[in-house]
């Protein structure tokens, strides 16, 4: 029998579906290119440990703003992180109540082994970016972009009551 991907019988209407998909084995990878680097990281954390590299101190609401994500999900990442000693809370000084949370040295020592394993990373994900017809990451900016203008929730009403 032929092995036929059922989404491609569904197509678009199964697309959240399969972009959960492709960050599952995105994210699955990750853990295994971390794992043989022997580096004891959580791929769902890099992108929270980057920004904090990058910012040095943010909100738990900053975080969630700056990178697109719930504050629950932030909240989840930065408690996962300090946990592991990667990450530090101090109180807001002008919002006692504000918790910013930054990198602490041993989560500054985490990230700093991992440049050569981020820079591996990012050339094989434009790598394969590339191999597309149309750079995938420039696809999926811009169909970003397009949600954001106008739901699927949106643009499903429009159709159904149209």
């Amino acid at each position: 029998m032929d092995k036929k991907d059922y989404f491609d019988e569904m197509g678009e209407v199964a697309l959240g579906s399969r972009l959960k998909r492709l960050s599952d084995r995105m994210m699955s990878d990750a853990l295994n290119v971390y794992k043989y680097m022997g580096q004891d990281i959580q791929p769902r954390w890099y992108t929270l440990m980057s920004l904090l590299a990058d910012k040095k101190s943010v909100s738990i609401v900053q975080a969630a703003e700056y990178l697109g994500l719930t504050q629950p999900c932030i909240s989840q990442f930065s408690r996962e992180l300090f946990k592991v000693g990667y990450v530090e809370f101090s109180s807001d000084a002008e919002d006692k109540r504000r918790k910013i949370m930054s990198l602490s040295q041993l989560g500054k020592k985490k990230y700093q082994k991992l440049k050569m394993v981020r820079v591996a990373v990012r050339k094989a994900a434009i790598e394969l970016c590339e191999e597309t017809e149309q750079n995938f990451y420039t696809v999926l900016q811009q169909f970003e972009k397009s949600f954001t203008r106008k739901s699927l929730y949106q643009r499903t009403l429009e159709k159904f009551h149209g």
